[in-house]
């Protein structure tokens, strides 16, 4: 929720060239309607097997599972709520207020932001629940030899995709030429 995994993801995506998947462009039908569990999954097993590609989203289960056993190496922004519910903030209401499309043809709007079931209640709720759920499967003890990539800081995340050279190269700034 809102720690930058769409984001990351495609820029990763545009400096390697590899096909970019959002999972929730398979999560979610009109009117922000859930697809049924075996289409999801249908989906993302269909996507998934090709050979290469960059995935984001935050699901667990059956998807989570297929996701994990075809990738090389996860990525875990891993960062606390004090840093992802004012993104979340900036960013729903940002979308809500361009009429921004997502998944599937869905809006958030004004009305929707202050539903009961809203992006910006439910976030901060399950934030703690997402973060045991992967620590469980991505964490030192994970079920599976998938190397992990553990960002815990914001300012770490651009510093260490670059190293790893997932990023371009940071621009280097060019001192005025000094003349006499």
């Amino acid at each position: 929720m809102a720690s930058g995994k769409s984001t990351i993801a495609a820029e990763i995506a545009g400096h390697t060239g590899l096909p970019h998947l959002n999972l929730d462009n398979l999560f979610w039908g009109a009117g922000w309607t859930p697809v049924d569990p075996m289409t999801f999954q249908n989906r993302a097993r269909e996507v998934l097997c090709t050979e290469t590609w960059i995935a984001d989203g935050n699901y667990g289960g059956p998807v989570g599972e297929i996701l994990l056993g075809h990738a090389e190496l996860a990525i875990w922004l891993d960062l606390p709520l004090r840093t992802c519910l004012p993104r979340l903030l900036k960013r729903s209401f940002r979308r809500a207020a361009r009429g921004e499309e997502l998944f599937a043809g869905n809006q958030e709007t004004f009305r929707h932001l202050f539903a009961r079931d809203s992006i910006l209640l439910w976030g901060p709720a399950h934030h703690r629940q997402h973060r045991r759920r992967w620590h469980h499967h991505l964490g030192p003890n994970k079920p599976h030899g998938l190397p992990v990539l553990r960002l815990t800081r914001s300012t770490v995340v651009t510093p260490e995709l670059r190293a790893m050279g997932l990023l371009p190269p940071a621009a280097r700034a060019v001192a005025p030429c000094r003349t006499r």
